[in-house]
């Protein structure tokens, strides 16, 4: 279990269950949210290959973290992959593992946590990337994922984000994707989820 203390708000995040709680009330998750509209398109895959798959992904992500935060390389395939993105782009880590909430009349309705917030030389402003390295990319659902985080972001932090990206490697593979900003989507995905699950504005007062 990991708390933090964001915008005056104790943040609980249960990495066994990946649950989150703000101030002792249970809320959605950013990629819950998106599951209960949009469905993974592997739910029909064998079980042992998604607990390896995820292995794998946890894996990657735990070298580029370990690089970025103690300048720790380790020598595999797909952090090559990952260097040889930094040095093509040319993008530095400001901040990574970030933690953002998702407000809604003031209201915190859902949390989640992304990669990593980047700047680059070539371009304008501060960036939001995340890593995936799933063999098929699922378009709309990263559209949604980074535009939730950005909206999250930008609401936390008081921050503007100018771009998204998603740093896509697999094996000998690796990709820097540009990753279109859409608001109305994810409007309409929150409105689409208050309906089902109304706030209800006593407990705040």
């Amino acid at each position: 279990m990991e708390t933090y203390e964001i915008n005056d708000h104790i943040v609980t995040f249960d990495d066994t269950t990946h649950t989150y709680t703000v101030d002792q009330k249970p809320v959605i998750s950013v990629t819950q949210l998106i599951d209960m509209f949009y469905p993974k398109p592997y739910k029909n895959v064998d079980l042992e290959i998604l607990k390896k798959a995820a292995k794998r992904g946890n894996q990657l992500h735990d070298m580029i973290e370990q690089y970025e935060r103690f300048n720790k390389k380790t020598y595999h395939i797909e952090m090559h992959g990952y260097l040889a993105l930094k040095t093509q782009h040319q993008f530095r880590v400001k901040e990574s593992e970030k933690i953002v909430l998702i407000y809604h009349d003031g209201i915190v309705i859902a949390a989640g946590r992304f990669d990593m917030v980047i700047e680059s030389p070539y371009i304008k402003g501060l960036g939001i990337a995340d890593v995936k390295r799933m063999a098929h990319l699922d378009e709309t659902r990263l559209i949604l994922q980074l535009n939730l985080y950005k909206l999250g972001y930008e609401q936390t932090y008081k921050t503007r984000i100018n771009y998204l990206k998603c740093i896509h490697i697999r094996n000998r593979y690796y990709n820097f994707i540009d990753i279109p900003i859409n608001k109305k989507p994810i409007d309409k995905l929150i409105q689409q989820y208050l309906e089902k699950h109304p706030i209800d504005y006593t407990h705040y007062y």
